[in-house]
């Protein structure tokens, strides 16, 4: 059985998504993204494409709960590879938004 539920994110937390995935991509290095993750690469910089690429008046995007995992992982790497200082300064997001999103992200993919 497969979970098919959708999860909708404000623009204000697809953004740091975006961010994340971005370092989590491109920013630092990483031991087996895959599996750290939960997405194969590809797959992740599809979705940051797809992301980077959504028009700003789209103040919504609907991810899998597969995504929505992935999100959760790639922000918990970010928070704990950049630290306080260096999350705001290459998200853009303070470490506390970054905390409180993970929270929210970690009681919704229980």
């Amino acid at each position: 059985m497969t979970n098919d539920r959708k999860f909708v994110f404000e623009q204000r937390e697809w953004n740091l998504l975006h961010n994340v995935l971005n370092e989590i991509l491109y920013g630092f290095e990483m031991q087996d993204i895959d599996s750290t993750i939960g997405i194969k690469r590809p797959k992740l910089e599809l979705l940051l494409e797809q992301l980077h690429h959504s028009p700003q008046e789209n103040t919504q995007v609907e991810l899998s709960m597969q995504q929505t995992k992935a999100f959760r992982n790639a922000l918990v790497e970010t928070l704990r590879e950049l630290g306080r200082d260096e999350f705001q300064t290459r998200t853009g997001y303070s470490f506390d938004e970054g905390e409180q999103i993970l929270k929210y992200l970690e009681r919704i993919t229980k």
